[in-house]
């Protein structure tokens, strides 16, 4: 009989000091409630496909929206996922495109061209010319939408200082003065190391296409300093809302994004913007621990893809990992406006 009271008095104890520790911690205060994005729908992508073409790892990187559809990338695959809006298990409108089985693609970041119906594919970081530097595939699909064609691989112009902090994420936009491709380092000032974990130093590169008769290549035209308040520790990937005149700037390690507004015609923020935060567990740990990539659904929501969990990462990241995740969009940070469509 004591040991049992012992035992409740214990358990009652551990609670209360639960509570008191929940209490006192970021995620109790009023401000991050009121910022923290709220789960609509999530599937693994395991679940989302009926034939996986030999695969059973996805490590989401990026995403992007082409007339109503979502096109992903993994890093642990040369297959291009086509998802249908409605996210359903094992739906037969959802397909990988191209390749088959495992393998390293490095493929960190997907943008759509409207004007040739064309895809970027974004290689993170190769060895070029004793050095790293970014590379950038365009790719066609097929008729039937089965496989896609590589029609050129250029170089992006951008010495890197490390091998593994190169760009994360990109967008494709197209104002007055011509057709840019913006490119998101990883690290803060566009570096690895200690410096580039320095938080609130994110880096966007402006570049545009360049081609002559020895190949092509993706040239600096500007560096853009992402503003301050998006104070992260690292820069996973971003997506512009053209219609609203939004971007999103997604961190994996502080798992959160940066919402603000956007300038097309300038290429320049503007205001301060908000963060939101990625939904975290009762104890305020983070467990969407690999969000990769993120795309606007339309002014309320956003899409995002999550990387495998690391092994050196805790046990419950695995359960939110390798998935597709719809957010709500907290007030303060939605606009009443629908995303673009590219027709």
């Amino acid at each position: 009989m004591m040991f049992r009271s012992r035992l409740v008095l214990c358990t009652v104890l551990t609670l209360l000091a639960a509570c008191v520790r929940g209490r006192g911690s970021s995620c109790h205060d009023k401000d991050t409630r009121r910022s923290t994005a709220k789960v609509v729908k999530e599937m693994p992508f395991l679940g989302l496909f009926d034939d996986l073409r030999e695969q059973s790892v996805f490590e989401g990187s990026d995403i992007v929206r082409v007339r109503g559809k979502y096109y992903v990338v993994f890093d642990s695959s040369y297959s291009i996922g086509y998802l249908d809006d409605r996210f359903q298990f094992r739906d037969p409108a959802n397909q990988l495109i191209g390749g088959k089985g495992q393998n390293d693609s490095q493929f960190e970041g997907i943008a759509y061209v409207p004007e040739d119906d064309t895809f970027l594919l974004l290689h993170e970081s190769q060895e070029h010319e004793g050095g790293y530097k970014p590379f950038v595939t365009t790719a066609r699909l097929s008729k039937d939408g089965k496989e896609y064609e590589r029609l050129s691989k250029c170089v992006v112009d951008f010495e890197l200082t490390h091998e593994n902090k190169g760009f994360e994420g990109m967008a494709y936009v197209k104002n007055s003065k011509g057709a840019f491709l913006l490119g998101l380092c990883e690290g803060n000032f566009c570096e690895g190391g200690r410096r580039g974990r320095k938080s609130g130093n994110g880096r966007i590169i402006i570049l545009q296409l360049d081609t002559d008769d020895n190949g092509c290549r993706w040239v600096k035209k500007d560096v853009l300093n992402i503003p301050k308040e998006a104070n992260f520790i690292d820069y996973s990937a971003m997506a512009i809302d053209y219609n609203l005149g939004r971007i999103a700037i997604l961190s994996q390690e502080n798992a959160a994004f940066w919402v603000a507004d956007f300038d097309i015609e300038s290429l320049d923020f503007v205001g301060t913007g908000s963060i939101v935060h990625l939904p975290r567990n009762e104890h305020c740990e983070i467990v969407y621990c690999n969000a990769e990539g993120i795309q606007w659904i339309d002014a309320y929501r956003v899409i995002v893809v999550s990387d495998r969990a690391k092994a050196t990462q805790p046990y419950h990241c695995d359960e939110h990992d390798q998935s597709v995740h719809i957010f709500g969009l907290p007030g303060a940070a939605s606009k009443a406006s629908p995303a673009i469509d590219w027709e």
